[in-house]
């Protein structure tokens, strides 16, 4: 299956609020590693979509706040301020590839409405025909369930049966998928595959960083949701060397879904 891989052409990749630090510097880093494994993985010929968190994260930088605030409001506010930011950091390290970049800010309703679905649709259809790569994050402004329960995974998993995406892979401090939460059992074992029909979501992480929104319950729905389009699915931590590039490498990198 991972020597298959390759095969795949139409590819999401979904970066973790946890791997977007409030150090710009080292955001700036960790952004340029993927963008350069980015271009040589798009010069096979892929088409490449990105769904990446940190907009609240970059907005504590700005403002300088060591603490995230816990009231809607200021995590709002944060996320309007640091989006801007984000999307600069993506565009400017694209932009050492001549790859260009459009920003895509998404709700639940824009998919759960059929007129916005379609339209989403088609400007999605288009930016990839005009081959430009997607960056696409919630629209926290607005979406306040994103903010209060961490769904980037599960709108990167819509996004993947909005566009018929081939392979999600998801970046995120973990591993992959263990048989046990390796936070309070040192004996869980990473799963290297995975069946969907496998899958047990309430036994796994739900913990998250002061950064992070979700915790690994999310990806596993994520996941599952995925699946109905027939979307392979990759857990893997974007903490690794060339993590994307040892994954189109056929490496067991990380946790593959079936």
């Amino acid at each position: 299956m991972r020597k298959n891989l390759d095969n795949c052409k139409r590819i999401i990749i979904k970066i973790g609020s946890s791997l977007i630090s409030q150090d710009k510097s080292l955001s700036i880093k960790k952004i340029e590693e993927w963008t350069e494994q980015i271009n040589k993985i798009k010069e096979k010929d892929k088409q490449i979509i990105i769904v990446s968190s940190g907009a609240i994260s970059q907005g504590m930088n700005i403002l300088n706040m060591k603490e995230k605030p816990q009231n809607l409001e200021s995590l709002q506010a944060l996320a309007a301020i640091g989006q801007q930011q984000l999307i600069g950091m993506y565009e400017n390290a694209f932009k050492k590839f001549n790859i260009k970049t459009a920003q895509v800010l998404l709700t639940h309703d824009d998919i759960a409405n059929k007129e916005k679905y379609n339209n989403a649709r088609a400007t999605l259809e288009k930016i990839l025909d005009l081959d430009v790569i997607p960056i696409i994050n919630e629209n926290d402004v607005v979406a306040t369930e994103e903010i209060r329960f961490g769904d980037n995974d599960n709108l990167a998993a819509m996004v993947a049966n909005l566009i018929k995406v081939d392979l999600l892979i998801i970046l995120t401090d973990q591993n992959g998928y263990y048989d046990k939460n390796p936070t309070i059992d040192t004996n869980a074992k990473l799963i290297d595959n995975c069946k969907i029909s496998d899958l047990i979501i309430e036994n796994n992480l739900e913990t998250t960083n002061q950064f992070g929104t979700g915790g690994f319950k999310t990806k596993l729905q994520a996941v599952k949701r995925a699946s109905d389009s027939n979307t392979i699915t990759i857990v893997a931590s974007g903490l690794q060397q060339q993590v994307l590039l040892k994954i189109f490498n056929g490496d067991n990198i990380g946790t593959l879904f079936e």
